[in-house]
């Protein structure tokens, strides 16, 4: 590897594609519903224009983690950052909420593919503490990059509802990078005579896909409900709202800068488990706030939380995978974070309708808290 730094900031810089999915046309959605009056599903379909490429991501992730088993990462990354750049500025001239949805879907697609071979990527060229170290800067940047992007898609969403969907245009400055610095791992293409842990999927697998999925359906309870919340303790703004949840990812971008730290000390168990534990502790925080600014400590509580689940399922899965089989392990994995996201309202919601938000908040915090100490106690190792 000749340029090891620029090979870094190459996959750092990919990575960031799949927070720009959704957080970049967030601030728009109001003035996007008001732009299609004739359109009496306007409104529900909009919300649809942002939930869309998560669950593409979730149902195509997989055959990504295939593709680049059997033919390499560098072709699926750059023709899937080609896609990416295309159907995500198609907001900005396609003339029907229908044409849009669908490019959305599209960009869901190469979500997928980006995430996966940017992690697999990782596994690939790295090893041990520096692996470890990269992982957790990967899933910071992710959080901070959310922050940013957030808040500019509402700077340019001033100028018309149209121009943030011209930020995904940046897909297209990855590509030389990645056609320059990213090379193609020879271990990663799959071997004439494949064995046998290079065709399955290794047990200890499952347990930590269905970590990811309670990892990210717990995270959600934040962005889905939390402004609901706010509203039934305080009256203030939405951008006031919008800056108790930039300041989670924030708290989540900062401890995943630290992930390094925190596993050479702990097994995957322990950190998950104080990871659920300081997420529960921040939701039980936030059912006895009474205000907005008393809303603030558990948000960032939780958030601090939250940033260990990603880098440690990541390096996990890493580990856990042959070179042969990491990009199918790792689609999955992709998967069950995104089905998380896509469920968490689902799942959570009548929890809410049966007791309140508040309620949900403090009863939620007492089953992840819970979960959090059985794990610690029991510290089974999920990688020898």
């Amino acid at each position: 590897m000749k340029n090891p730094k620029l090979v870094k900031t190459t996959i750092l810089f990919c990575s960031m594609m799949s927070v720009m999915s959704g957080a970049t046309i967030s601030p728009t959605l109001p003035e996007m519903t008001a732009a299609f009056p004739g359109n009496p599903s306007a409104e529900t379909l909009v919300k649809l224009v942002l939930t869309i490429p998560g669950l593409f991501i979730a149902l195509t992730a997989p055959f990504s983690g295939w593709i680049i088993d059997k033919f390499g990462r560098v072709k699926l990354l750059v023709s899937m950052l080609a896609v990416y750049a295309i159907a995500g500025t198609a907001g900005f001239y396609l003339d029907t909420l229908f044409e849009i949805i669908v490019s959305r879907a599209i960009l869901g697609i190469a979500v997928g593919g980006i995430m996966t071979t940017s992690v697999a990527l990782i596994g690939d060229l790295f090893e041990g503490t520096e692996r470890q170290k990269l992982l957790g800067i990967q899933a910071g940047i992710m959080s901070l990059a959310g922050t940013i992007f957030i808040s500019a898609g509402g700077a340019l969403a001033d100028y018309g509802w149209r121009y943030p969907f011209l930020i995904y245009g940046l897909a297209i400055a990855a590509i030389p990078l990645v056609l320059l610095y990213i090379k193609e791992p020879p271990k990663a293409i799959k071997s004439a005579l494949p064995t046998e842990k290079g065709q399955t999927i290794p047990k200890q697998a499952w347990m930590v896909y269905i970590i990811g999925f309670l990892g990210m359906s717990s995270f959600y309870m934040m962005p889905v409900q939390i402004p609901f919340f706010i509203k039934s303790v305080d009256h203030v703004s939405n951008a006031a709202i919008g800056l108790s949840l930039a300041t989670a990812m924030l708290a989540a971008g900062l401890v995943s800068f630290n992930y390094k730290k925190f596993k050479n000390r702990f097994t995957y168990n322990q950190v998950y488990g104080i990871s659920f534990f300081i997420m529960g502790l921040g939701y039980f925080a936030i059912s006895f706030a009474n205000s907005y600014l008393w809303v603030f400590p558990g948000m960032i509580i939780a958030g601090a939380g939250a940033g260990l689940v990603m880098p440690n399922s990541n390096l996990c899965m890493v580990n856990l995978a042959s070179p042969e089989n990491r990009g199918k392990v790792l689609g999955l994995l992709t998967t069950f974070f995104f089905l998380g996201q896509f469920a968490s309202p689902l799942i959570l919601q009548p929890l809410v309708n049966l007791t309140s938000i508040t309620g949900a908040f403090f009863y939620l915090s007492l089953v992840i808290m819970s979960v959090a100490l059985i794990s610690l106690i029991r510290n089974k190792r999920l990688v020898k």
